[in-house]
């Protein structure tokens, strides 16, 4: 051996059939029975399959074919490299690369370039569909298939193309190859059933990748609530595998949001809603990039780790912080740049320290020694370290050994080698009489230093004391995130080998020793309003807390992040309300289970604070008073659209009034019902401050009152003529949500009285929808008995207890001390969440005034009328709103 040498491992993965399908694509990625090995694939998988028959997908073939290929063109008798395909009992592919430093780092390239887990993707068809499979829509699949180098399968079998696989009653279109390519086809494939099979109409919208998590939005919720609104299927680009090791870098492009719908007017509105979407989002016109930008360097060897193992962390933290991470083009130094780039500086800032955090994961393991002549068995032996070991990365050179990895697998290498110490095994031989250095390098992020340390390094001095001052304990600055800790032991030549095992003990124990000391901690959000009275007066309820679990407690203002670039802008809160954490729990890792107890403690004094129990036992003389909000749902899509999707306004209300709003953080929070109640906390009289600003934010509705006899309303009207002309041109055009009522009330003569409601902030949108809605109803043959602008008052004053779950009106007002404006409803609390109304008369209905009759409206046309309901356009409007 010469030179340099590396060992790593990659996971092994395959796919195995012995069914036939319907249709079956041949692009060249199956194997027969002559090209793949038995003692690859576990037996309880073969033991499932027809041997004659089974056919592999897996990922050894291209890394084996890439490995002979550098071998036949570098290899010499220094540079080789040697393949260790996986066993039964070990499904790694371990790689030992040897030879110069060029062959190396080019060979470890290009085996990276080849290796790809292989995975399938299950698109489930309809028997009706299946039947509307014609020749063109195959040729297309075999299109797509060669196109994005996958194999497509159409079988009534249901498998996972590893041991099960049964014959199905349903047809499913399955997709095998390169997971990263699988994903990038099933959204083709998708679109082409969603317009040949399902007949559906097909738009698409162009925004560039960068921004698409943060028109996403968090967890992709927006697009979520987009579907749930609307009868609209959207198929997102793949951009998981921005960050690689087995890809070049790759500038950032325009990517297509595909929409599929059976009506072209869903599309339509789908589009408008995210063209907004995307408008508001977009960046101010005074910064160049249009995107707040940060650029996070890891080390080469941590990123290839991080990249291959730790891909839906990587994802996860670009949904939850609306960013975009991506690798930089490679600049050959020992570091590489990932650039994360976003629409706040809050947010960027975030994913940059929640991406650092991922090298924080793996140590490094260095054996410094003079390099002596070649021993026989020697790279086997390295070998061996690695080949059971998914994360480790071994390299041997001239200043001795260094292994990169995972935590667990680091110690567990530490361990192997004292073992072979004290048995005198093959490391034995390899170190003995020789110079040692044994180092461990482990980061941790640069706000956890002080607590690293302890006060005046005192943490530190006491592990040291234990250890009789043998190891060195060193801080060294990495980058703007992260610091390094060194642990160092020294071993001098010609000790015996009792002690040179001892060295390695003592290097384990002090890892141990330091790892126990490593911060632990949770961060959440309690209510701003109620922190003066958790904490205590001077503290004293938080310090004993804190004094009886040994644990650090720290609360924090939910101060607003100001823009570098606008000083006077606050860091948006787009279509998802999530709020801030504003309090920390800390401690040493070996206090660990303690912190779930402070918590549990906390949450208590917090419940406390809602039901007004805590004043008596633990000196609080605050009372919070409360009041509830029903909010409509029709009123909170209005309302946040009015605010340009951004839930700010929420906050600044809990900051104006020094209140708590229970406010929902999206249409799901609904859970299918019509009105959602909003709680509010707040001392003196805020809470009631607070509601009467909120109320003040609602917008204006007109109900009408329709006799349906013994039907409901969607048996009087057809449902989907009646969206496709009155409910989506009123969104859209009108700005008009309506919502709509069964069985509000029965009466001898009409039968059951359903409602509906028509809100908007523009009293002449709402006048026009209600004229064009009163036409379309006496042309449908809908009795109207009259329409009138709705009679609402969304305010429920409650003094003293709120409870933070949902409950039904009912239960609210018998706790109320205070008559409530209501009479409870003598229905089930499932359908007191479904009415829209909170003022009403001792029947439950609004209340009728004799100061505004309810309009005569009868279905006799007048002589004169002969006017048809007019079709709305579907335009585009000027944003100035009337």
């Amino acid at each position: 051996m010469d030179s340099g040498l590396i060992v790593f491992s990659l996971e092994y993965t395959c796919l195995v059939n012995s069914d036939r399908g319907i249709f079956e694509s041949n692009i060249g990625l199956w194997k027969n029975q002559l090209e793949w090995s038995s003692a690859l694939i576990p037996y309880n998988v073969l033991d499932r399959h027809s041997h004659e028959s089974i056919r592999v997908i897996d990922n050894m073939s291209e890394i084996r074919r890439t490995a002979q290929m550098l071998n036949h063109n570098g290899i010499s008798d220094t540079n080789h490299i040697k393949l260790i395909e996986p066993q039964l009992g070990n499904q790694l592919i371990t790689i030992s690369i040897n030879g110069s430093d060029t062959f190396v780092n080019n060979s470890k390239s290009e085996l990276l370039k080849a290796f790809k887990r292989v995975s399938y993707a299950k698109l489930d068809l309809a028997r009706a569909d299946f039947e509307r499979v014609t020749p063109e829509f195959l040729q297309l699949l075999d299109s797509a298939a060669l196109r994005f180098g996958v194999e497509i399968l159409i079988s009534d079998y249901d498998t996972n193309f590893h041991g099960f696989s049964a014959k199905s009653h349903s047809v499913f279109i399955y997709l095998l190859g390169d997971i990263n390519q699988i994903k990038r086809a099933e959204i083709h494939v998708g679109v082409l059933v969603d317009t040949l099979l399902n007949r559906h109409f097909v738009d698409r919208l162009q925004i560039s990748m960068s921004t698409l998590p943060s028109l996403g939005g968090f967890g992709m919720s927006n697009l979520v609530e987009l579907m749930r609104e609307l009868n609209v299927k959207v198929h997102l680009p793949y951009f998981a595998d921005q960050i690689s090791a087995c890809q070049k870098a790759k500038e950032s492009k325009m990517m297509s949001i595909w929409l599929t719908s059976k009506r072209m007017s869903e599309i339509s509105f789908a589009k408008e809603a995210l063209l907004n979407l995307h408008l508001i989002r977009e960046p101010p016109s005074d910064r160049e990039s249009g995107l707040f930008t940060q650029e996070v360097e890891v080390s080469k060897a941590k990123f290839e780790l991080i990249a291959l193992y730790n891909q839906q962390n990587i994802h996860s933290i670009m949904l939850k912080h609306d960013t975009c991470a991506r690798k930089a083009l490679y600049r050959g130094s020992q570091t590489q740049t990932i650039i994360v780039q976003g629409q706040t500086a809050t947010s960027v800032q975030a994913a940059a320290t929640d991406l650092n955090d991922l090298s924080c994961l793996f140590y490094q393991l260095d054996i410094k020694f003079t390099r002596r002549p070649s021993m026989p068995d020697l790279e086997l032996y390295l070998i061996s370290l690695v080949n059971f070991r998914k994360t480790c990365v071994l390299s041997y050179n001239d200043q001795g050994i260094s292994l990169i990895g995972n935590r667990a697998e680091i110690r567990a290498v530490l361990k192997e080698l004292v073992s072979d110490l004290e048995n005198h095994l093959f490391f034995f031989r390899m170190v003995n009489d020789r110079e040692l250095e044994l180092c461990v390098k482990m980061e941790v992020a640069n706000d956890q230093k002080e607590f690293m340390s302890g006060k005046k390094n005192g943490k530190i001095m006491k592990i040291l004391s234990l250890l009789c001052n043998v190891p060195s304990i060193h801080f060294q600055r990495l980058n703007d995130f992260n610091f390094t800790i060194c642990l160092r032991v020294p071993v001098k030549a010609g000790i015996k080998n009792r002690q040179v095992s001892t060295a390695f003990g003592l290097l384990v124990r002090t890892m141990c020793l330091l790892e126990l000391e490593f911060p632990a901690e949770v961060r959440f959000n309690i209510p701003e309003v109620f922190h003066k009275s958790i904490i205590g007066n001077a503290g004293s309820i938080i310090q004993s807390i804190m004094k009886k679990y040994n644990v650090f407690i720290q609360f924090s203002r939910n101060e607003t992040t100001l823009d570098s670039a606008s000083p006077n802008a606050k860091d948006p809160i787009f279509f998802n309300l999530k709020r801030r954490n504003n309090v920390l729990i800390k401690c040493p890792m070996k206090n660990l289970k303690n912190i779930m107890l402070v918590k549990y403690e906390i949450d208590q004094l917090v419940q406390q604070c809602w039901q007004n129990t805590s004043f008596t036992s633990n000196g609080m003389s605050v009372i919070y008073n409360g009041a509830q909000v029903r909010l409509l749902k029709s009123h909170f899509i209005l309302l946040i659209r009015k605010m340009n999707f951004d839930l700010q306004f929420v906050m600044d209300l809990e900051t104006n009034f020094n209140a708590h709003v229970d406010f929902p953080k999206t249409v799901g929070d609904f859970e299918g019902g019509s009105t959602y109640l909003i709680n509010i906390k707040g001392n003196d009289n805020n809470a009631r401050l607070c509601a009467e600003k909120l109320a003040s934010l609602l917008p204006k509705s007109t109900e009408f009152e329709i006799a349906c006899g013994s039907k409901v309303f969607a048996d009087c009207i057809d449902p989907q003529d009646f969206r496709e002309i009155i409910i989506l041109p009123f969104k859209l055009i009108l700005e008009t949500e309506m919502s709509v009522e069964d069985s509000v009330s029965t009466s001898p003569e009409h039968g059951n009285i359903c409602r509906i409601i028509l809100s908007s902030y523009s009293d002449n949108f709402r006048d026009i929808a209600t004229s064009q809605l009163t036409k379309y109803l006496m042309l449908t043959n809908v009795k109207v008995l009259g329409n009138r602008d709705l009679d609402y008052t969304p305010i429920t004053f409650v003094d003293g207890v709120i409870s933070l779950t949902k409950q039904s009106p009912r239960k609210f007002h018998s706790k109320s001390p205070h008559k409530s404006p209501l009479k409870p409803l003598q229905d089930s609390p499932q359908k007191a969440s479904q009415s829209q109304f909170s003022s009403a008369s001792k029947n439950g209905s609004p209340r009728k005034t004799t100061k505004k009759p309810l309009k005569v409206i009868t279905n006799q046309h007048s002589e004169n009328f002969t006017e048809q309901v007019p079709a709305l356009t579907i335009t585009r409007r000027d944003k100035a709103r009337s």
